[in-house]
């Protein structure tokens, strides 16, 4: 089964995530393509890449948790799982001009074999900020869905 701990990886997980409607503004889309992209990395196991959206004073508010433990808790998520399926539905987003919250809700499953072994859901509350033009998460919150 997967941790609470890897449920950092839901974090940058999931190409279920719709990447951006028609009518929804530039920073908007972005977000939801930086989530995307994370997610697919993810079931791509890369770690390096999923883990690039994350500011480098990224923290848990709920437990000491930084950039280095959510690339320990991925790496051994990705160990113990030879396929990662991820599914993550982006719930609201709010920007206020270089600072946006995103709710993200997240099923992953893993295991070696055509059929899923273990799996698992979240929901994510996450805190973003604009870096440079890319947009970096630099707190989240999660605990384990329904």
């Amino acid at each position: 089964m997967f941790t609470r701990r890897a449920a950092v990886v839901a974090l940058v997980i999931g190409p279920g995530v719709l990447a951006s409607g028609c009518g929804r503004a530039e920073p908007e889309k972005q977000l939801r393509s930086t989530i995307a992209a994370m997610a697919q990395a993810i079931e791509q196991h890369r770690v390096s890449d999923a883990l690039e959206p994350l500011a480098e004073d990224f923290t848990r508010d709920s437990g000491a948790f930084g950039k280095q433990e959510a690339r320990r808790v991925l790496a051994g998520a990705m160990l113990r799982n030879e396929k990662i399926q991820l599914s993550a539905t982006v719930t609201e987003v709010r920007v206020e001009g270089e600072r946006a919250l995103a709710k993200v809700r997240v099923i992953a499953t893993g295991g070696a074999g055509l059929l899923p072994e273990r799996g698992q859901t979240w929901e994510f509350d996450t805190a973003w900020r604009l870096e440079g033009g890319q947009w970096k998460v630099f707190n989240a919150e999660w605990r384990e869905g329904l």
